[in-house]
């Protein structure tokens, strides 16, 4: 749940000419794509000492910290071609930079790479060791890079400023192909402020093993244009078979909770082909996710929760302030003014009545700089042993590591670690799929930020004291797996958005119960998504194994709402050898 939302510029890529560079750029169906900033995202951080936030719709990049880790930037895969040519630009005011790539706007083709550094009294294209003095800082300034073949040019504010003819030949590492910007050097500080980022982009096609599923069908729930509707849960109720889809609505495009957020509650009473709004929803309604009350072994009722974010008054900002990491209200967060939130803190709970009264014992553990948790990443053992995994972050130099909270009673919670990386480069985030298969195995899925894998995996067999991790090849982009649903043979679905071109909602089938998964056959149930913004889904199986998943979205009109895809999971053909 974190940056960027696409817009797919209709016109076609116009010759580059007009800016006074050489390349061309024409190839077939090349369309611009945009990153506006016009959703308030949570603040990203790198290390500690680099944080990058959305606000006023402008993205702005503060690195202060030269040590391993401290950077913060953001790629988009473009899919450029050496011989057609690509271009990117951007409109950029910096505030300092000191060091390569401190304020930097990257670019690769699969073949070669280079970055051009926004100093503040020049712009320098780092392998190319080509330079323009200007001052930077004064104001707003469109910043424009083209490449083809081993040409780069560089134009300012539409004239060619750079002619880089035959130097655009650093090897691309490891053949990556994207458009980077930020602070982009552990090494370098920097500081900007940028109002876009556009850049070329060749017609999207789905790769031989990524499938369309015949017959899926797509259903609106809940759309007001002027409205951003985001992140539903789904419920549905065994007594009448209706579903319930729960979300939230709010005037301002962003992921925080703001003064005019309200829920939205809608029921359908056809298998999620069509909906109503209803104002309450039915006790007998379950979640499709486990928890987050567990019976225990003891005829108990326990669950381990959290202190999502709470806000609090300036007044007591010294309170919390360099032991918590702080978020400060705006007319996008918060639904106070003059207010500040922390994100830690995590509690078991336990009943002997029912549910009617609860005994609550806080997690020593949790209570870390920053540790939080997602609705689907809690499970049960068969011996009534519950698990919640959270992602923490013990000071303001970590990136963020995966543990779990392991409670048999209620009582109190033990905490182990999970996973991390010790060199502290990669972001280990809170949103964590949880599942324990039929022979007792834990596993989970974890989205992670930097790298190459965007989702690691870990397993435990000994009911979370110990855990194998280990990166995986599932193509889920800054987007978290969070639908799962049990089919009646056994196989596993998972469901997940799918924020790289193009964009939309697939699907995946393990036939191991989780342990591996098909990546060798993914299933497109759709393709038509507007760009980053959009995902998260929920999942649920009708008696006739139809699966209804219910999900945030927006096509080319650009309105954020609630939507579901009905689909039933095709016969997959056989893994082939060495898959």
């Amino acid at each position: 749940m974190r940056l960027n939302a696409f817009m797919l510029i209709v016109a076609m890529f116009v010759a580059a000419g007009h800016y006074g560079c050489r390349t061309d750029c024409k190839g077939s169906g090349v369309v611009w794509r945009t990153e506006e900033f016009a959703t308030v995202m949570h603040p990203l951080s790198g290390g500690g000492n680099a944080v990058a936030i959305v606000s006023n719709g402008l993205f702005h990049v503060k690195d202060s910290g030269t040590q391993a880790g401290d950077m913060v930037a953001m790629s988009q895969q473009w899919r450029a071609c050496p011989q057609a040519g690509a271009a990117v630009e951007a409109r950029v005011k910096v505030v300092s930079c000191k060091g390569m790539a401190g304020v930097m706007l990257g670019f690769s083709d699969g073949a070669h790479e280079d970055i051009l550094t926004l100093y503040t009294d020049k712009i320098e294209l780092n392998h190319a060791k080509l330079a323009y003095s200007m001052d930077t800082t004064v104001d707003f300034h469109v910043y424009r890079v083209e490449i083809k073949s081993n040409d780069v040019c560089v134009a300012v504010d539409g004239v060619a400023v750079i002619e880089g003819t035959g130097v655009f030949k650093h090897p691309a590492h490891e053949g990556r192909n994207r458009v980077s910007y930020g602070a982009g050097s552990s090494g370098a500080t920097g500081e900007a402020f940028w109002d876009w980022v556009r850049w070329t982009e060749a017609p999207a096609v789905l790769k031989a093993w990524e499938r369309p599923v015949k017959g899926a069908t797509h259903h609106v729930i809940y759309k007001e244009p002027g409205k951003y509707a985001c992140f539903p849960s789904l419920l549905s109720d065994p007594e009448t078979g209706n579903l319930y889809a729960s979300f939230g609505i709010k005037g301002t495009a962003t992921h925080f909770v703001t003064a005019d957020t309200r829920s939205g509650r809608m029921m359908s009473a056809d298998g999620g082909v069509t909906w109503s709004e209803t104002k309450e929803l039915p006790k007998s309604a379950v979640s499709d996710m486990p928890g987050p009350t567990f019976t225990a072994a003891d005829g108990a009722l326990v669950r381990i929760g959290q202190y999502w974010r709470r806000w609090y008054p300036m007044e007591r900002l010294d309170e919390f302030k360099d032991r918590y990491d702080i978020t400060y209200s705006s007319p996008a967060r918060g639904r106070q003014a003059n207010t500040f939130s922390t994100l830690s803190g995590s509690y078991t709970e336990r009943s002997e009545d029912g549910g009617k009264t609860w005994k609550r014992q806080d997690i020593a553990g949790l209570d870390t700089y920053a540790s939080g948790s997602s609705p689907w990443s809690m499970t049960q053992l068969p011996d009534g042993t519950v698990l919640r995994a959270f992602m923490v972050r013990k000071d303001d130099k970590c990136a963020g590591r995966v543990m779990v909270a392991i409670t048999r009673d209620g009582r109190s919670a033990e905490v182990v670690d999970v996973m991390g990386d010790p060199e502290n480069k990669l972001k280990f985030t809170e949103e964590t799929l949880l599942h324990t298969t039929s022979k007792g195995v834990v596993w989970m899925l974890t989205r992670v930020h930097g790298g190459d894998a965007p989702i690691w995996q870990a397993v435990s067999r000994d009911g979370g004291k110990t855990w194998e991790a280990r990166p995986t090849e599932i193509d889920a982009r800054q987007t978290p797996p969070s639908g799962l649903v049990k089919l009646n043979d056994g196989r596993l679905v998972m469901v997940y958005g799918y924020r790289d071109a193009p964009s939309g909602i697939r699907a995946l089938v393990s036939e191991d119960e989780g342990l591996t998964w098909r990546t060798d056959h993914v299933l497109v149930l759709r393709d038509d998504g507007d760009g980053f913004d959009l995902g998260y889904p929920r999942a649920v199986k009708l008696a006739d194994e139809t699966i209804v998943t219910v999900y945030y979205y927006a096509t080319d009109d650009k309105v954020r709402h609630i939507a579901c895809t009905r689909f039933k999971v095709p016969k997959l053909p056989a893994r082939r050898g060495g898959d």
